[in-house]
């Protein structure tokens, strides 16, 4: 074997793992949860994976991971499945971690960050909104019937509850 055959062998090899390390991020689910064929919450369900199922999560999508497990690969909602705890409990060397963090700039002691949210509107959206009263006949298309929705609400045994509008509750509050 020459010198140019050895420096392309001892550099695509240490690389390869690498990649191969950080293809999938380990975890387990935090609470028991239903695996779904698509990442929506009305997409059918493949199975239902108990808590502390280990996992691997394959891509991010939204708030959604798919992810593969021993009943199979689906998606699960992020708020699901802690990272790194599969890792952790398979007895991890280390070298995981350490080519995650080298590859994604992740730190702490689990070599993982996570965050979850919504973006909400920045106060120059706010600014420069208008009206819009299209938009709302739209929605006038959504609205159920009175007897549709207290037939939908006794079907799933609702009771009617009284809330206190928003401007009476916060000048209670201010009035304290």
């Amino acid at each position: 074997m020459n010198h140019k055959n050895l420096i392309i062998y001892l550099v695509t090899i240490p690389v390869f793992f690498i990649f191969s390390l950080a293809s999938a991020d380990p975890g387990k689910t935090i609470l028991a949860a239903e695996l779904k064929q698509e990442p929506f919450s009305d997409a059918s369900t493949i199975s239902r994976l108990e808590a502390n199922t280990e996992l691997d999560v394959l891509k991010r999508q939204g708030g959604w991971m798919q992810v593969k497990a021993a009943a199979g690969e689906g998606w699960l909602k992020m708020t699901s499945i802690r990272l790194g705890a599969a890792a952790t409990a398979k007895g991890d060397s280390g070298l995981g971690s350490l080519a995650k963090m080298a590859l994604t700039g992740r730190s702490g002691n689990t070599g993982v960050t996570a965050t979850t949210g919504v973006r909400g509107l920045s106060p120059e959206e706010l600014k420069n909104a208008t009206p819009n009263p299209e938009a709302v006949k739209q929605l006038d298309q959504y609205a159920g019937s009175k007897t549709k929705t207290q037939a939908f609400a006794s079907a799933g045994k609702l009771q009617a509850q009284s809330v206190e509008y928003l401007d009476t509750v916060v000048a209670s509050k201010e009035g304290q």
